[in-house]
């Protein structure tokens, strides 16, 4: 007949098998966990890759708006300074023509003049 054993060897397998269960537990616990702090870095990485890009795309904003601030106030100095130009222009030419205008009545009264000095002669 076959020997019974105590049942040492058996709850000594059981307890090895216990073992291992825990064993890879911890070991799938802890791959689980590094899993979790990977993505959690990998959210958070991407997140403050959004804050940066939102930043720079602000501050291209913000530079374009001064940059058509400057532009337009360039603009606006050009423009008074045209309006200057052609204010003084037009300045000079009612001069001219007013000039020419004296001249043009001091040779009619020197004909006047004259004629009239002509009619008395004779």
């Amino acid at each position: 007949m076959a020997r019974r054993g105590s049942g040492l060897r058996t709850a000594i397998k059981i307890v090895k098998a216990i073992d291992r269960a825990n064993k890879q537990a911890a070991r799938d616990a802890e791959r689980r966990r590094k899993a979790i702090e990977r993505e959690e870095a990998k959210a958070f990485r991407e997140q403050q890759k959004k804050i940066r890009q939102k930043e720079r795309e602000e501050a291209k904003a913000l530079r374009e708006y001064q940059r058509l601030l400057k532009e337009q106030d360039r603009e606006a100095k050009r423009a008074e300074k045209n309006r200057i130009i052609e204010e003084k222009q037009e300045f000079k030419n009612s001069l001219n023509d007013a000039q020419g205008e004296y001249l043009d009545r001091c040779s009619e009264r020197s004909e006047l003049r004259k004629q009239y000095i002509k009619q008395m002669l004779r």
